[in-house]
């Protein structure tokens, strides 16, 4: 009998051991993946000044959010770093250089539609002086003689095609064009989300991989209903993860994935409309 109890407290002994050793190794691995993802700190120079095109943070903050869209989410506003607050962009001198400019500075490929809106609004706004490095830097404040302003949209967003699908049904290609397989290797790890040709949004949680290793297997496959099906993929060149996300909690979990090239927009694979 007392044989029998020592076997089962051995028994029980090294299964604790082995408990204890997995929840260290899991630890041990919770901490070496996932944080290098994340943006390192900000540092900024003394008296950062915000949208003159003079990068003053080592993260660009403050030559990021320069640039919105009023109204229809189509008239172009610039925050003006010598008015200190947003103006609209008036229609002189501006031409569709202009307008891919401000487009990729906001990450997209190019400008889809250039219009000029008249309008009458009281006090000063945008006007084109030259071509600089940033549509920022390019505009100084003064009244708009045109009347005419910028109205401006980088992507083209379709409808909706059909409803939500409900309880798993099987869908057709072309129901849903704006979601992806975003795969480890030939493995699913997770869904994403076109919101331009070259960018993919995603969830932060699902890049649990070594982070050396990060880039090297991650692929987007678009345009595609059954995952038995291959298709091309296209790597992934950089993943953008909230720098605010922990693995520990839900909260802030959102990534952004920029593809090496960008995906060729159809009938079966296009953006998605996303709010400003």
């Amino acid at each position: 009998m007392s044989q029998r109890r020592l076997a089962l407290i051995f028994c029980i002994s090294v299964l604790i051991v082995l408990l204890i050793a997995l929840i260290l190794l899991f630890m041990f691995w919770r901490s070496q993946t996932g944080i290098v993802y994340k943006e390192p700190a900000e540092s900024c120079k003394d008296s950062p000044v915000r949208c003159d095109g003079i990068i003053d943070c080592s993260q660009r903050s403050d030559e990021l959010g320069c640039v919105r869209f009023a109204f229809d989410e189509s008239l172009l506003h610039i925050y003006s770093s010598a008015e200190s607050q947003w103006l609209p962009v008036c229609s002189s001198a501006w031409d569709d250089s202009f307008s891919r400019k401000t487009c990729r500075q906001l990450g997209f490929q190019n400008a889809s539609q250039t219009e000029y809106i008249p309008l009458h609004i009281s006090g000063k706004s945008l006007t084109v002086t030259d071509e600089r490095e940033t549509i920022q830097q390019s505009l100084n404040s003064s009244q708009c003689l045109t009347g005419k302003y910028v109205s401006l949209r980088c992507t083209t967003c379709g409808q909706r095609i059909s409803g939500r699908i409900i309880g798993g049904k099987e869908t057709s290609v072309s129901k849903w064009p704006w979601q992806v397989s975003v795969q480890y290797g030939p493995i699913h790890i997770c869904g994403g989300t076109i919101i331009d040709a070259q960018w993919v949004l995603t969830a932060a949680h699902c890049f649990f991989m070594n982070s050396m290793k990060i880039l090297d297997d991650w692929k987007v496959y678009g345009g595609v209903s059954d995952l038995k099906q291959r298709a091309e993929g296209i790597p992934v060149s950089q993943v953008i993860i909230n720098s605010n996300y922990s693995d520990d909690h839900d909260d802030y979990d959102i990534a952004l994935m920029k593809l090496s090239r960008p995906l060729t927009l159809s009938g079966e694979a296009s953006e998605l409309a996303v709010p400003q």
